[in-house]
């Protein structure tokens, strides 16, 4: 009875070539996973952009109601790419302007633009703490329009929705298509940070993957 009991305790044991080629077959199975996962996370961290950029929309036309549709004088980074002059009042950062309306610290931040190296916003945050660090860039501008003299990035803001084109008592005053109006967008572009292109968040509320020209 004991040879029997030995010799089947010895056919249900791995030998150790066994045991290695489960090990070998262990690896080549992660290694060919592990691309899929790191993808599988880029694609999270894009649709969690996307809805940080839809929590930022909903809370601009909440505020644009209650400010006579006049877009705040934002300065996302008044330490190195301050857009506002030194001597022009007290700019608001996105998280001061919207955030009574639902915008908060973790909101402003993309998770894919903290991975990456090109992200500001720990600049920004040890230099003028939460109230300013964002990873997003804030840039009312039209999707035709050149950038180096925008109209709609002005700093008396700009005011949509009135069927006249010009200045009225020192506000820029346009009726674009909402739908052409390029508000928020990742802050570390170019390159994109979403397989090759940037979220942006538009005017009426739609979010896009953005790969037209961007400038800061």
């Amino acid at each position: 009875m004991r040879g029997l009991f030995t010799s089947a305790s010895r056919r249900s044991a791995f030998t150790l070539v066994e045991l290695l080629c489960v090990i070998a077959i262990i690896g080549i199975l992660a290694g060919l996973l592990m691309p899929s996962l790191g993808t599988m996370q880029q694609k999270a961290d894009s649709i969690t952009c996307a809805s940080n950029l839809r929590g930022i929309g909903n809370s601009v036309q909440l505020y644009l109601q209650d400010h006579s549709f006049i877009y705040p004088e934002i300065e996302t980074d008044p330490v190195s790419m301050a857009i506002y002059p030194s001597g022009y009042g007290t700019p608001q950062s996105m998280l001061q302007a919207f955030g009574p309306y639902g915008v908060t610290a973790k909101v402003l931040q993309c998770p894919a633009d903290m991975k990456s190296p090109n992200c500001s916003y720990n600049a920004i945050l040890a230099a003028s703490g939460t109230t300013y660090a964002t990873s997003y860039d804030w840039k009312p501008t039209l999707d035709d329009e050149n950038q180096s003299q925008p109209l709609y990035y002005t700093r008396f803001g700009g005011r949509m929705g009135v069927g006249v084109t010009g200045t009225i008592g020192g506000v820029t005053v346009i009726s674009p298509k909402l739908s052409k109006v390029r508000q928020v967008f990742d802050d570390n572009s170019p390159p994109g940070i979403h397989f090759g292109h940037v979220n942006a968040l538009y005017a009426d509320g739609h979010v896009v993957a953005y790969t037209g020209p961007v400038t800061h």
